[in-house]
């Protein structure tokens, strides 16, 4: 028979270094010589900050669908495929990954205004390719009283 406690019921200060409690799992424990997850080296870490800085990065929006005019697109309904009417709004606008998510989630909202009548079509388009609904309008302009 042993004369050792089983390690759940010996006080933290009486524990063999190895089972110390540190309040976190295993996987997020960092082993020694290694930096934690949020600043990671190597294959992981340049990937982690590669994704990060994409998902960030502002971006030109296609000449195609974005000649100026009088015309505006709104998305009404984002659809079963999100990350491709994401993307589509990303090429419309310039915005990034991350902004353009927050547009597409706050549907039903204009996605680009200030666009000619074939580049609004163009927009919507792609938009439905993707599976949103989108519908071309003209902008809201005040009458002048007179």
């Amino acid at each position: 028979m042993s004369d050792q406690m089983p390690a759940d019921q010996m006080p933290p200060d009486q524990m063999p270094p190895d089972e110390t409690p540190s309040g976190q799992t295993p996987f997020e424990q960092t082993q020694p010589g290694r930096p934690p997850a949020d600043g990671q080296r190597g294959l992981k870490g340049w990937v982690a900050r590669r994704a990060e800085a994409m998902l960030s990065k502002p971006r030109r929006a296609l000449p195609a669908l974005v000649e100026p005019g009088d015309h505006q697109v709104v998305l009404q309904v984002i659809g079963a495929n999100p990350v491709t009417v994401i993307t589509v709004i990303t090429e419309a606008t310039g915005l990034d990954f991350m902004s353009a998510s927050k547009v597409a989630q706050d549907a039903p909202t204009v996605v680009v205004s200030g666009i000619s009548e074939a580049s609004a079509e163009r927009v919507v388009e792609r938009l439905e390719k993707a599976g949103a609904k989108a519908v071309v309008g003209e902008k809201y302009r005040p009458e002048s009283s007179g």
